[in-house]
């Protein structure tokens, strides 16, 4: 998992450890002394865990990487701990008031003196590990105490991401009609209405050629003509204004050395270099949303002639609204002829397509591998170009081109990382949960904030913020082609195969999207899982041993797409024992299975959060102990097809 997530898992766990649901827990069975063991040596890794996300691929990364695993795992058991002793307080709080009752539940295997016991020894035995993962940090050198910043590979690709306001022409396909739309706006007047200046926001996700189209705009002889000043500026910074301009100065005066300089002196500078002159400046890769920040440089682009114009280049909607004084310019995707003509040109040598028609065969099935994406056929035709063996042209075809270009070369992957790089720990997690759908997925909003809230990505409480966060990912091109209802508001969106790789690579070995489920050969550290389960005839599907052996699973989501047969999908006995075995869930996703019943074990899953039996038409009762489901957030995660059936169970359920 990716930077920033394990110290929001730390900084979670010290959260829990504060609340008062703890303080009965440690007071039986001399279980204070270690809560505040444990805590201390939270506390203490917490101080350097930041540095090791950020060294994941610098010195000693295997072992950092290593470190980081094994913390991660007794964190998520820490997790569930701390989710059982606040289920159990809520359980208690209901329990009757009679002497009877107390006693009763006091010495039963379900009441405080037994599960405090068990508890105040979980509660050692992460103590203990947390101990020895404190102690083989020593050996890592991390530093206390870092301010989170850029990780160092997101410092690295800055440096070697300064782009420049040169492009070969024939070197572009397909840009020409974007071309010309914004050029018409550099030159309609009606874009003036009175201002000194205009912004014009391009806008899309990593790969389409936002730099690449800004650079035929600002390269046009004609551009060049009509403006007294043209300029370029790669401000990739985030958060650093001054930086910002002080690249535009020393853009608009040719000096270097501002170093030196005050910001009041490279203010003066900036609107000397302008005063009364008509300029084109192009602002290449603004990831900044701070409208103050901006409105502070606009102020000193202001002092340019009428006419004057600001191209922005971003990949988030969110900067163009803060920015941009236009409508933005939503860059698309290339067309299949416009796909195949720039591949081509990068791949094949002379007469290459002519002479070998199998290769062009292999050729237009690596092309429509790409997505349409320019980086991604550029990167490929390049790699290509040099190979002239069918067999090894084939054998890029076999594989799933995207997956196997960005392991070969970390070019694309680095470009689109850019945008989750910027998420907030929350977001990195929801994005990276994305990979447990399959391409061409519908991500529908409402679904998918239930599943992420489920995680307990953000606090239940308010549905709102996950709904923020799927409209942030929308917002940074992460999410796209969003369906829009009468009403005007978002259903689903739909992600960019390329976005999908990159979702997947992010998840790693914790998140697995499962065709094969037989294919798993390791369990340690997967948490969720959505299994594609394939319909048998006169046999139910049955999970194979390697996915029954994921003991740790927080999500089981199993979906199929056989809608004609009427019966189960899955056998009931093996759905027992997946219950059964997955003791951690917090979603359980059944949808469409075609289930008759629903195991009575399922009121075992004292995690579980988000349960769906929707599309399941002929169960005909809910079992009565799912109302042991304490967690399930709201009673619209059960969906059945014969709801009247359940409503008594329903009315029993906890609130």
């Amino acid at each position: 998992m990716a930077e920033g997530i394990i110290s929001d898992l730390v900084a979670k766990s010290l959260v829990s450890l504060g609340k008062p649901a703890f303080k009965e827990v440690v007071s039986w069975w001399g279980a204070r002394d270690d809560l505040k063991k444990l805590e201390n040596t939270m506390t203490f890794i917490q101080a350097r865990v930041c540095d090791a996300e950020r060294r994941q691929e610098g010195e000693n990364s295997e072992l950092i990487k290593l470190w980081l695993r094994k913390l991660k795992q007794v964190l998520y058991r820490a997790d569930d701990l701390f989710d059982h002793v606040l289920t159990l307080d809520r359980q208690n709080m209901r329990v009757e008031r009679s002497t009877l009752a107390k006693v009763s539940i006091l010495f039963s295997k379900s009441g405080p003196f037994f599960n405090n016991r068990k508890l105040a020894h979980e509660i050692k035995s992460i103590r203990k590990e947390l101990d020895a993962i404190k102690s083989d940090m020593d050996g890592l050198n991390l530093s206390a105490n870092l301010v989170a910043g850029l990780p160092l590979p997101m410092e690295r690709l800055i440096s070697n991401r300064q782009t420049a306001s040169f492009v070969k022409v024939e070197d572009v396909i397909g840009r020409e009609n974007d071309k010309n739309i914004i050029i018409g706006m550099l030159f309609d007047p009606k874009f003036d209405d009175g201002k000194r200046i205009t912004v014009i926001p391009i806008v899309g996700f990593g790969g389409l050629g936002k730099t690449t189209l800004a650079q035929l705009i600002f390269n046009d002889e004609i551009i060049r003509k009509h403006f007294h000043l043209t300029e370029w500026v790669c401000v990739p910074e985030v958060g650093d204004q001054n930086t910002i301009m002080r690249r535009v100065y020393q853009s608009f005066t040719g000096d270097k050395d501002s170093d030196r300089l005050l910001v009041g002196q490279i203010k003066s500078g900036i609107q000397k270099s302008i005063k009364d002159k008509k300029y084109l400046l192009v602002l290449d890769d603004i990831w900044d949303e701070s409208r103050d920040s901006w409105l502070d440089l606009l102020n000193l682009l202001g002092c340019g002639a009428s006419g004057s114009r600001v191209i922005v280049t971003t990949r988030s909607a969110n900067v163009a609204k803060v920015v941009g004084t236009t409508e933005a310019h939503n860059l698309g995707l290339l067309t299949t002829e416009e796909s195949w003509n720039l591949f081509k040109q990068f791949s094949f040598n002379l007469k290459q397509e002519e002479s070998n028609p199998i290769l062009t065969i292999f050729a237009k099935e690596i092309v429509d591998s790409c997505g349409n994406v320019p980086l991604a056929i550029r990167v490929v035709g390049g790699l290509l170009y040099s190979v002239n063996s069918e067999k090894e042209w084939q054998r890029i075809r076999n594989a799933r081109l995207s997956k196997t270009k960005l392991k070969e070369d970390n070019n694309i992957m680095q470009v689109l990382k850019l945008s989750y790089d910027y998420l907030s720990p929350p977001l990195k997690q929801c994005f990276a949960y994305c990979s447990l759908f399959p391409k061409d997925y519908s991500y529908y909003k409402n679904h998918l904030v239930r599943f992420w809230m489920a995680q307990g990505y953000f606090d239940p409480s308010s549905s709102e913020i996950g709904e923020q966060y799927y409209m942030e990912l929308l917002g940074r091109n992460l999410f796209h082609n969003p369906e829009f209802s009468e009403e005007g508001n978002i259903i689903f969106c739909e992600m960019h195969d390329l976005v999908h790789d990159l979702a997947q690579d992010i998840a790693g070995e914790e998140m697995k999207l499962l065709v094969e489920p037989s294919n798993l050969i390791t369990t340690d550290g997967v948490m969720h899982v959505s299994v594609e389960v394939e319909w048998l005839e006169n046999a139910g599907w049955e999970a194979p041993v390697s996915l029954l052996a994921a003991r740790k699973l927080r999500s089981l989501r199993l979906f199929s797409f056989d809608w004609i047969n009427n019966t189960s999908i899955i056998k009931a006995s093996s759905l027992e024992m997946m219950v059964l075995k997955f003791q951690c869930l917090r979603v359980l996703n059944l949808m469409g299975m075609k289930i008759f019943v629903v195991p009575n074990t399922v009121g075992k899953l004292r995690h579980l959060r988000y349960l769906n039996l929707a599309w399941n038409d002929r169960i005909r009762s809910i079992p009565d102990d799912v109302t042991r489901l304490e967690n399930l957030q709201t009673r619209t995660s059960v969906v059945a097809s014969y709801w009247i059936s359940c409503q008594e169970v329903l009315a029993n359920w906890p609130t």
